[in-house]
């Protein structure tokens, strides 16, 4: 190239480039400074190869190219001085014409960036930067599609702007939960006809929401990225569970869990509170139920051979119950009522290893005239045994026993349920007479029971001990609750207070107090019909 058509060459781009140029580099850098430094870079290296003789083919083609590639090297430089991009601006996420292989990686790094906060920023603004910088659309086409101006569609793509910035220039770490979800089980009762709270609460990312929402309330955002999991899946659960009431939408756009949920501390807290003065809690019920086996044999729940092994068993467990239920505070019977009309309690417990295992069912089914009950023993392989009673094997077992009924008046569907029945809750005598092998209480035989130990002498002193494990276990539960769950704090203590249960169960076992069945496993132990 001679002199004369470079110094033209640098002329032209003096006179037409430079400003565009500068305009370009303020746009990416957002800095004025900053936007001289690269706009000087960018000229001194087309000046310099225009006087080296290079002669471009389309100039305007050429210098926007150098601008281009220079910046892509100005935006490494400066990557690598910071972690993640720092200073970089959702205003650089423009698409480009140019294909060189420097822009195109910048430009993916850049849309890599962006697309991950995308999935952690609310829809308020998502649906409207996803439109923007990724499917280039328009503001007006946007604000059309969405049915909102221009100005709201502009003002949403400023403040998200700097949400992204923020975010994009965080190394942004994941909680513990996206890797490594944690366990958490469940206890319920009252009436939960709908099939809630259990059906929202089967899989592992609804518990781990609850989990970490669990006196801490939370943006769906926090959530996502503690969970490793997008915004649109976060607020499809978040949405399920407030809609279930388990989850509870507060100021700020946070959520927190509405019910309680016992962490590793307060559960051993609970459980320790609960061991207070135990051993001597079991040893006044110990004396109590022997006391009172030969006096419930008179009410004539007993209509087979079983042993005052068996009758006991249900005695010690029956015992606490009665007491926990006297208690001037106790009240898991009247949990809170929900949207659906269902009336229900609920209460959470986080994976916890405490000393022993204190968990025992009590099921029931059955109707208003006939109830059958069975306590389900966590340990000793006595959890299931013989099963349990459906619906339609309660009505006519009791219809057996209320109407004296032999086999012989069996219709021949009665015949195929009473097939399920016999040999484990009931069996035929010589006299084809049906023998129940569960404890049976009709007429007034529980109230009765029931007035026997509260006549105990030691019935007092158990209510003493009992009281003061429940006042222990409310106070750890305060302690350890938001305000918003307060009004639920005495169900919470009410059902765990039942813990006792299995405390008792432990120390009789060990103290010989309770022999275990012949074969635990199929036992019918601890089970009673309740007949009106």
């Amino acid at each position: 190239m001679n002199g004369k058509t470079a110094q033209a060459y640098i002329t032209r781009y003096t006179e037409e480039y430079i400003g565009k140029i500068f305009y370009f580099c303020l746009k990416k850098t957002d800095k004025e400074q900053e936007a001289e430094e690269l706009t000087s870079d960018i000229s001194l290296c087309v000046l310099n190869e225009l006087e080296r003789g290079v002669i471009p083919e389309y100039f305007s083609g050429w210098v926007w190219r150098i601008a281009k590639n220079r910046y892509s090297v100005w935006a490494d430089k400066k990557r690598r001085k910071t972690t993640l991009f720092s200073g970089s601006d959702i205003s650089d996420f423009e698409l480009t014409d140019s294909k060189s292989a420097e822009n195109e990686y910048v430009r993916n790094e850049e849309l890599s960036l962006l697309r991950r906060e995308l999935a952690f920023i609310s829809s308020d603004y998502r649906t409207i930067v996803a439109a923007y910088y990724i499917d280039d659309k328009p503001v007006r086409d946007i604000a059309a599609a969405l049915g909102l101006t221009e100005g709201t569609v502009k003002m949403r793509l400023l403040r998200a702007r700097k949400i992204l910035k923020e975010g994009m220039n965080m190394a942004r770490e994941f909680g513990i939960k996206s890797y490594n979800p944690e366990e958490i089980t469940f206890a319920a009762s009252g009436s939960q006809s709908s099939g809630l709270p259990w059906s929202a609460v089967q899989r592992k990312i609804p518990k781990n929401i609850l989990l970490q929402a669990s006196n801490n309330p939370s943006t769906v955002e926090e959530l996502a990225v503690e969970l490793g999991i997008a915004v649109p899946y976060i607020e499809e659960e978040v949405e399920i569970l407030v809609n279930s009431d388990l989850l509870k939408k507060i100021a700020g756009n946070k959520f927190v869990t509405n019910f309680f949920i016992a962490d590793k501390n307060s559960q051993l807290n609970m459980y320790n509170a609960q061991r207070l003065n135990s051993k001597e809690r079991s040893r006044i019920i110990d004396v109590i139920a022997d006391d009172l086996i030969s006096e419930v044999r008179t009410l004539g729940i007993v209509r087979n051979e079983m042993s005052d092994n068996d009758i006991k068993w249900w005695l010690v467990i029956h015992i606490i119950d009665y007491c926990v239920e006297e208690l001037s505070e106790y009240n898991i019977n009247s949990p809170l009522k929900h949207k659906n009309a269902d009336t229900w309690g609920f209460i959470g417990f986080e994976k916890a290893e405490l000393p022993e295992n204190c968990t025992m069912g009590h099921n029931g089914n059955g109707s208003e005239n006939a109830m059958f009950w069975s306590y389900k023993i966590s340990d000793y392989n006595m959890w299931d045994r013989a099963g349990e009673l459906n619906y339609t094997e309660t009505l006519l077992l009791a219809d057996f026993i209320k109407n004296k009924r032999k086999i012989t008046t069996l219709t021949e569907s009665e015949k195929r349920i009473w097939q399920r029945i016999k040999g484990k809750f009931a069996h035929t005598n010589d006299n084809n007479e049906i023998i129940p092998d569960i404890l049976i209480f009709e007429n007034n035989a529980m109230e009765k029971t029931n007035e026997t130990i509260q006549k105990h002498y030691l019935y007092s002193d158990l209510m003493q001990n009992i009281s003061d494990a429940f006042n222990g276990t409310l106070e750890i539960l305060k302690k350890s609750s938001i305000e918003i769950l307060r009004d639920q704090l005495i169900y919470c203590a009410s059902m765990q207070i039942l813990q006792i249960r299995m405390m008792t169960i432990h120390d009789e076992v060990e103290n010989s107090g309770l022999a275990l069945p012949e074969i635990p496993e199929q036992s019918t132990t601890a089970m009673w019909l309740e007949i009106k």
